[in-house]
């Protein structure tokens, strides 16, 4: 009989997993996760207008299979590994959900879409929700950061969310379901085996397809292993273990090193533009050089956008044709932020990607790798037409930990995307009841305010 290394890496994680407590968790801890819990919804609620996500909720058939789990936007119910390969493709569609820079994920996408249906099905708690998605943010974090392992799936094509977003995703669905040690050793394996990404999706539907792929494996991982469906049981150990087919070694004490006492949803960035991850900063320093320099595209001779070298072998359009394309623009960040002075959802669309005057700007914008910069540190230069030059340096994009958004700025964001899909009246409530989600006795009551039905009418009053 295979045996299990009681002090491996499986292990911790699988008891880490089945017996952490929403009373464990830190005040701050708690704070963060509901920042993370409402962003996370408001872009979900936004992507689920996106005609992609239609699409995907369409062709998966969630309207076919009637069952209790919401998918997000919709009047629709159905089987809760369905409802997460839609809520995790919406949540990711517009780009516009957090990042984890240390580990190079969006683990709050994939955690929370899976987390949510399984919550349903369960009539779980607010605080049982909180404490999975702590838990799955965990867990899903720490895989990425150890080693510096999210770097090294990036710099080898693998896109990290789409590898680690199931082991968080698992995790979360796991623990909601109160599944035994041996079942949570077959849940990360099952996992395991359905884990993949790349990073050539990106600017295309199939980046946030690898998102919802993780949800719904995740979610269909924790179900099989709840009837006992059998698995590896030390799948991070031994031989063609996960770290070691995907090229890389790691230790069970560093891994687990501070678990349960130190917290990476602490380090987690809120996105204010909806652009992927570190171009944030670009357009947030041209709104701010134009502001204070009164700077009209017309007096702009170039743009020059100093990055960490490392970024210079991440993808980039130059001149994107298709607005998930923008998304990953650094020219284009820099146009909408010089002549839109915004980035939301608008600005990164097909419509502005395709402005032919937003393109001739784009071709005045050039990126450059400078080896003075550390990660994720941005300077943006502008040299005018009539020879005058400014440039700002951003350290850290607001968002980041160390330049928070408040919960009023969250819930200004929360509230645009939000009125995508839901009624003001809606939308309000739902500020309320995440602001106070641990006081919450079945998630089922906020789910039903996440979609408005067909004869127009609005889901129940704030639960209490």
């Amino acid at each position: 009989m295979e045996k299990t290394d009681k002090n491996g890496i499986t292990a911790r994680l699988v008891d880490y997993s089945l017996s952490s407590q929403y009373e464990h968790l830190p005040g701050n801890v708690i704070t963060e996760a509901k920042k993370g819990f409402l962003d996370l919804l408001g872009v979900a609620l936004a992507g689920s207008a996106d005609p992609s996500t239609r699409t995907l909720t369409e062709v998966s058939g969630a309207g076919s299979v009637v069952g209790v789990a919401t998918v997000l936007g919709t009047g629709i119910k159905t089987l809760p590994a369905i409802a997460a390969l839609s809520n995790g493709y919406a949540a990711h569609a517009l780009d516009y959900d957090d990042t984890q820079h240390r580990c190079r994920t969006h683990m709050s996408a994939p955690v929370l879409a899976a987390a949510l249906p399984v919550a349903e099905v369960r009539r779980a708690n607010g605080r049982e929700v909180l404490n999975a998605y702590v838990t799955g943010f965990e867990i899903g974090c720490r895989l990425g950061r150890v080693a510096g392992f999210g770097d090294h799936l990036s710099h080898s094509g693998v896109h990290p969310i789409g590898v680690l977003g199931h082991f968080g995703a698992a995790a979360a669905a796991g623990r909601l379901l109160n599944l035994k040690p041996l079942q949570m050793n077959y849940c990360f394996a099952i996992a395991a085996s359905q884990a993949a990404g790349l990073m050539r999706s990106l600017g295309t539907m199939s980046k946030p397809l690898q998102v919802g792929k993780a949800a719904q494996s995740a979610v269909f991982s924790a179900e099989l292993a709840n009837q006992d469906f059998s698995a590896a049981k030390d799948i991070f150990e031994g031989d063609y273990n996960f770290f070691s087919t995907h090229g890389a070694t790691t230790s069970a004490e560093e891994l687990t090193r501070g678990l349960g006492e130190t917290f990476e949803i602490l380090d987690n960035t809120i996105k204010v533009f909806a652009c992927a991850g570190w171009r944030n900063s670009i357009v947030e320093a041209m709104i701010l050089l134009s502001h204070n320099q009164a700077l009209q595209p017309r007096d702009v001779k170039e743009v020059r956008i100093s990055v960490w070298e490392a970024a210079l072998k991440l993808p980039n359009y130059d001149q994107p044709k298709t607005g998930l394309e923008s998304k990953f623009s650094s020219q284009h960040a820099a146009a909408v932020g010089l002549v839109d002075h915004a980035g939301g959802i608008e600005q990164f669309s097909d419509l502005r990607a395709t402005d032919p005057d937003l393109a001739g700007l784009r071709r005045r914008v050039t990126v450059e790798g400078d080896g003075r910069l550390g990660a994720y540190e941005i300077r943006v230069s502008v040299a005018t037409i009539d020879g005058r030059e400014f440039s700002h340096f951003v350290p850290f994009q607001k968002g980041d930990p160390r330049n928070p958004v408040t919960w009023a700025e969250l819930a200004e964001k929360f509230r645009a995307n939000a009125l995508l899909a839901l009624p003001e009246r809606q939308v309000s409530s739902l500020v309320e009841v995440v602001e106070k989600l641990e006081e919450l006795r079945d998630v089922a009551q906020l789910t039903r305010l996440c979609f408005q039905n067909a004869m127009g009418r609005e889901s129940s009053e704030t639960p209490r």
